[in-house]
């Protein structure tokens, strides 16, 4: 594929980061294409039972909806984003669902504590502005025994791509273990994954990706 300039680069991590307009919408279905199996291996690393709450952060276009759903009787589902065109893109097609969707601002999750029992993120949590705070906000709404699950592309494997600037905080296994040692969640596990997958630039790579199950302990 024909590279793209220095200007073209800087768009789609702007819009990687928060999908705005005809162009988000866009982004936000190659996104869903291209993450749908760290996706599936976060909703997989859930153990959802009926009327279980789930909380999922920076959604996107959230085409894996009815994959949540189709889990157990009488889920509560919320998707939490911080883009406005993701955000309406949602409220107007998942009409035929109880799911709700919300904007926010991306720092302070709207919610009382113990709300949740699970609290889901898939490819996002490098755009994390504060990770150490905001990790203590999952904490705070989670219920004691939920998990938060994190479905991230490894250190190794993101430092390689050139759209990757610094709007992205890397993440590896320790990273991870890190993030929550000042905190009441525990590492239940951390897997790993490696699949092929059309990069965001268009051709084939083999991508390294964890899935990590943080448990909030009493």
């Amino acid at each position: 594929m024909e590279k793209l300039t220095e200007e073209e680069l800087q768009e789609l991590e702007k819009q990687l980061s928060c999908p705005e307009g005809d162009n988000g919408i866009n982004v936000g279905n190659i996104m869903n294409e291209s993450n749908i199996n760290m996706t599936l291996s976060g909703i997989e690393a859930m153990d959802i039972q009926n009327q279980d709450k789930i909380l999922e952060l920076g959604h996107g276009n959230c085409g894996h909806l009815y994959k949540i759903l189709e889990k157990a009787e009488d889920i509560e589902f919320t998707g939490l984003e911080i883009s406005e065109t993701m955000w309406q893109y949602c409220n107007e097609n998942y009409t035929d669902t109880t799911a709700k969707f919300l904007l926010y601002e991306g720092q302070v999750i709207p919610f009382k504590s113990n709300t949740f029992d699970f609290v889901l993120s898939v490819n996002n949590i490098y755009f994390w502005s504060a990770p150490h705070l905001f990790i203590k906000e999952i904490e705070k709404v989670l219920k004691v025994g939920g998990s938060c699950i994190i479905s991230f592309a490894q250190k190794s494997f993101m430092e390689k791509l050139p759209f990757v600037r610094d709007k992205f905080t890397l993440y590896d296994d320790q990273a991870i273990r890190d993030l929550v040692a000042d905190t009441n969640l525990q590492v239940e596990s951390i897997t790993s994954f490696n699949d092929i997958v059309t990069s965001k630039l268009g051709d084939s790579v083999n991508r390294f990706y964890g899935v990590a199950v943080l448990k909030k302990g009493k």
